[in-house]
Parts: structure tokens; C-alpha cells; sequence
């Protein structure tokens, strides 16, 4: 599959999601901190790449996907697919520069994660979930397999619910003294899991279900840190999704 995409589709995006990184629209900034131009929100190349492994993930999945350079504005892009007999690879890379992956992927079959007693589960109102499901449907209605509506949904939990500034916050285990327009944040992973009640069912109701965050620090070094959130889609004490989200933070 070839693709581009257009300052739009950042805007779209944007509005979906909550997700309005500065390096995603101001194109001073990106060149600033050593890009050419701003660069496309990594859920939204990850969202795409997705769309292309439906039809692959038919059992109790881990997809594992490593964003390892960003994605520019009004670039071609090619997504590819290679099937081994023990796992399905997905690459994401510019046309003109196609063995330089831009993002990778895998999935492989998976057992359901366990549930730690003390995860923080967050209280999500029905109307919000109804109101994301409905801007869904609105700004990308050719999404409707389950888990990717899980992911998508759990994606703006993470962005909307947050009581403070995730990523402010990050930037204060770097420096006390930050600019908070100076901060910068670059999606670098994600990880999922997607369980065969998801794959097999039609009467999922998310507002049912239950919504855990875990938030952990990899490694907080002068100049920025990694870190990974998980947020957990939990039905009758059983993690039906789970999403873990790498993110750097550079002040």
C-alpha cells in the first residue's frame, strides 16, 4: 500500500484524538529540533498499518510495533507485508528510501496478560465513550473491527482523562526549570494485545467495560526520558486489550 499524508490528515487526527504535539504543526519547532518539516502523529501511521493486519489476526495476539524515525508531511510511504511461516512482518518506509524502515512490526499468538490487583482503573463516563464511538464513525468510518476501535478508544482515555500533563510532568523528572512549549514528545512503540473475545464477538458494549492506566519510567537520562503507559480494557476481571505506549520526552 502506498500513502501520503497531508497537513489534513494531521488536523483530522488532531481533532479525533486531542493529540496536538507541537512538532505535528509547527514547522519552526520541528526544524529546530532537527526534522525537515513537522512530522505525522505516530498512531495515525500506526492506524494504517493496522487496517493492513486485520485479516491477519484471527487468534489471541501480541502486535509489537517500533517507530524508528519519524514519518514526514507529503512524503510517499509504502506499507508492506511478509509472511513467515512463525510470524507476520509488517514495514513501514519512505518509496524513496524503502530499506530504511520508518516502522516495523510483528505479531505473534499470545496468552492474556494478568491483571495486577493494584492497577489504577480510571472512571470513563458512558457519554464520553459514546462521543468518541460516534467521532469515530465520523472521521474514520472505515474503521470497525473491534480491537481497533478498542485501540483507538484507549488512545483518546489516554490523551483526554488525564488529569494533569503527562508529558509536562515527564519533562520534570529532566529539568525543574521547562518551557512547556519547548517540550517535545515523540511516540517511539507500542505493544498490544488483543484477545479472542474481541476477534470473535459482536456484542461488545464499551461502556461496560472497565479502563486501567499503569504509568512506568524506563530511564530518565540529562536531556530526556522513555517511558511506557499501559491502559487495560478489563471485562468480568479478564484484560480483553491492553495497550502499552512508548513515548520520549526530550525539554
Amino acid at each position: 500500500m502506498l500513502k501520503q499524508y497531508s497537513y489534513h490528515d494531521i488536523e483530522e487526527w488532531a481533532k479525533y484524538s486531542g493529540d496536538r504535539n507541537r512538532i505535528h504543526f509547527d514547522k519552526a519547532f520541528a526544524i529546530e529540533n532537527g526534522l525537515k518539516d513537522v512530522i505525522i502523529q505516530g498512531m495515525l501511521i500506526l492506524l494504517d498499518a493496522k487496517m493492513m493486519m486485520v485479516p491477519l489476526v484471527n487468534e489471541g495476539s501480541e502486535i509489537n510495533f517500533f517507530i524508528k524515525k519519524p514519518v514526514p508531511v507529503n512524503t510517499d510511504i509504502d506499507f508492506s507485508i511478509k509472511e513467515t511461516p512463525n510470524k507476520k512482518i509488517l514495514t513501514v518506509a519512505e518509496l524513496s528510501n524503502i530499506d530504511d524502515a520508518c516502522v516495523t512490526s510483528t505479531i505473534l499468538q499470545q496468552k492474556p496478560p494478568k491483571l495486577n490487583a493494584d492497577v489504577n482503573q480510571i472512571r470513563v463516563t458512558p457519554e464520553f465513550i459514546q462521543t468518541y464511538l460516534d467521532l469515530l464513525k465520523d472521521y474514520y468510518p472505515h474503521i470497525v473491527a473491534n480491537w481497533l476501535i478498542m485501540d483507538t478508544l484507549l488512545f483518546c482515555i489516554c490523551f483526554n482523562q488525564q488529569k494533569d500533563d503527562y508529558f509536562y510532568r515527564q519533562s520534570l523528572k529532566i529539568s525543574q526549570d521547562n518551557d512547556r512549549n519547548k517540550i517535545t514528545t515523540y511516540h517511539a512503540a507500542q505493544k498490544l494485545f488483543i484477545s479472542e473475545r474481541l476477534l470473535n464477538s459482536d456484542d461488545i458494549e464499551f461502556s461496560d467495560i472497565s479502563y486501567a492506566i499503569e504509568e512506568k519510567d524506563v530511564y530518565v537520562l540529562e536531556d530526556s526520558a522513555y517511558s511506557t503507559f499501559n491502559i487495560s480494557a478489563i471485562e468480568k476481571n479478564e484484560i480483553i486489550f491492553q495497550s502499552s505506549i512508548g513515548c520520549i520526552t526530550k525539554a
